[in-house]
């Protein structure tokens, strides 16, 4: 269902997620004066809970408002991902539905040790980051890590991007800060990873998406429906 106003302005930024991580962006961006905001989630209590903001709401499954509106989200439009599963994973498989299969396999063993930490993520998924702790929430993500002070040399994102694993492809999408402790990343990135995928047509592919410090990483495998 069409729940994307033709007129919505190239600035909007869509939340996925109205729990703990997207109802604190609905509340930072709403401060900062950032619009239109537009939060999606299927917990009609969850959205309930923002209704002091100035933000619309749509109560709908977020992979499935995502995937059934992306035709006409705008390039510039902002995704934040706030929900517990990789959404890009999870939206390119519902895009590409139809034309290919997309299955999850194990992420490779050999991954952890080029890693700074790992943990296992939610449905085989790896969570990657530069920390073994919990980082403030108003993190700028500076250079040097404002706990430790060690300096970041390589981005996170671009480590995982210069992953050289035999029978894998790399693809990884960077998620840009909009506002101490919350990215995302706009919908052309998303468009980029389906383009990419369809014109390779199959093979293994490992799928990041990351900030400076903080990723995760989904490995599956892709061929043309049957």
């Amino acid at each position: 269902m069409n729940y994307v106003p033709s007129h919505i302005e190239d600035t909007a930024v869509f939340i996925i997620g109205a729990g703990h991580f997207g109802s604190r962006a609905a509340r930072i961006l709403s401060e900062a004066h950032v619009a239109p905001l537009v939060v999606v989630d299927r917990d009609a209590s969850r959205l309930a809970a923002l209704e002091d903001l100035p933000v619309r709401t749509v109560s709908e499954d977020g992979i499935c408002f995502l995937v059934e509106n992306f035709p006409v989200l705008r390039p510039s439009h902002t995704i934040v991902p706030a929900v517990p599963v990789h959404l890009a994973f999870e939206w390119v498989k519902g895009r590409l539905d139809g034309l290919f299969t997309l299955k999850k396999v194990a992420v490779p063993a050999e991954i952890e040790p080029r890693m700074p930490f790992t943990w296992p993520g939610s449905e085989g998924s790896l969570l990657v980051s530069y920390s073994d702790f919990v980082c403030p929430d108003d993190c700028p993500e500076p250079e040097y890590c404002t706990v430790t002070g060690e300096r970041r040399d390589i981005p996170l994102y671009r480590l995982m991007r210069d992953l050289d694993l035999p029978g894998f492809s790399v693809h990884v999408i960077r998620s840009r800060q909009l506002a101490p402790g919350l990215g995302g990343y706009r919908v052309e990135d998303l468009s980029r990873l389906a383009e990419r995928l369809t014109g390779e047509r199959s093979g293994k592919w490992l799928l990041g998406s990351s900030c400076r410090c903080h990723g995760i990483l989904t490995a599956f495998d892709m061929q043309p429906a049957s």
